[in-house]
């Protein structure tokens, strides 16, 4: 018996090869009949607070693991999980998640997140490949093709950070963004990635790994730059009083059905362009940027400031910037 679970390690760490890891875990599948026998040989032995058969066998094969490739035992929190089906020989690997922090910018014209498919409705069809998804190229598909290829994963699910229209810039240093990576063979991340579309170039950096998964986002502040088409020509002096007005103030989002958030500005400065209006904006994160502009739903708005309706044609991201700590189980 010993020889065949010594086989079993021998080929268990042969194919842990395929995975970066320095800690794994066993989990036994033990031949139908073999632990239900054990327990009556116990219970009529009356034998009490010895190891089990299968703990036994798990201490023998981690044992043996460890021995042959210098990594070690971890029941907690392993990064390698090695589950043995003894019964019909088989060994299934699954690597532990991992869990990265990074920031993204990202051309006009290329939306943040994927689109459901217009023919199916996101229920799979042949036009999407059985996706559910509008096969066209998102920031989203750029990071999950991008942080999948690096680490080799079977998939990456992305967490995101406040949200922008597709006709938006996201200048430097990006938006942040955070990524749990499933069944990666690797765990090392690089510092930076690119990606070109057809749109511009997307570029990923400020990626770190995290210490698992977070159970609270941090708050964040953004400056944005929106230009606006007035309905009714504004002047210097109307300009004037909305930089003057719109500094630290506590502005009202009303959403659907929902309590109300609050929210700061903490600056405003418009100047005109033309026919346009372009307002540099410093603002809590959770706040739209056009519903901001026109005051639909919020108050007080740049609209009601300015006391004419207001069109936003279009917001860029200038910098994101964290104001308080992811936090961690």
């Amino acid at each position: 018996m010993t020889s065949k679970l010594l086989a079993f390690a021998k080929w268990a760490a042969s194919k842990g090869r395929a995975y970066e890891y320095r800690t794994f875990s066993i989990g036994l599948t033990l031949p139908e009949g073999v632990q239900e026998r054990e327990d009556e040989l116990r219970a009529e032995s009356k034998i009490k607070g010895f190891e089990t058969i299968k703990s036994e066998m798990s201490r023998i094969i981690s044992r043996e693991i460890s021995r042959l490739t210098g990594k070690r035992v971890d029941k907690m929190t392993p990064e390698l999980m090695v589950l043995l089906n003894l019964q019909d020989h088989k060994i299934t690997l699954t690597s532990r998640p991992v869990f990265l922090y990074g920031r993204y910018t990202k051309p006009e014209g290329l939306s943040q997140r994927k689109e459901r498919c217009p023919h199916c409705g996101g229920r799979g069809c042949e036009v999407c490949k059985e996706t559910g998804f509008d096969l066209k190229t998102s920031v989203e598909v750029v990071l999950q093709r991008k942080l999948g290829s690096a680490l080799e994963s079977d998939g990456v699910r992305i967490t995101w950070m406040g949200s922008e229209d597709a006709e938006s810039l996201v200048h430097p240093p990006g938006r942040p963004f955070i990524a749990e990576v499933k069944n990666p063979k690797k765990r090392g991340v690089p510092k930076r990635l690119f990606a070109r579309t057809g749109k511009g170039e997307v570029q990923i950096s400020h990626i770190r790994t995290l210490l698992g998964k977070p159970t609270k986002l941090p708050s964040f502040k953004f400056r944005a730059r929106a230009y606006i088409e007035p309905t009714n020509k504004i002047s210097p002096r109307d300009l004037r009083a909305l930089n003057l007005g719109m500094n630290r103030v506590t502005v009202e989002f009303q959403r659907p059905q929902q309590r109300p958030i609050y929210r700061t500005v903490y600056s405003v400065r418009g100047k005109l362009a033309g026919d346009e209006v372009v307002v540099d904006i410093e603002m809590d994160g959770g706040l739209p940027v056009k519903r901001f502009v026109s005051g639909e739903a919020v108050s007080p708005s740049l609209s009601e400031v300015l006391k004419t309706e207001l069109k936003c044609r279009k917001f860029d991201i200038y910098r994101v910037s964290e104001t308080s700590e992811l936090e961690f189980a």
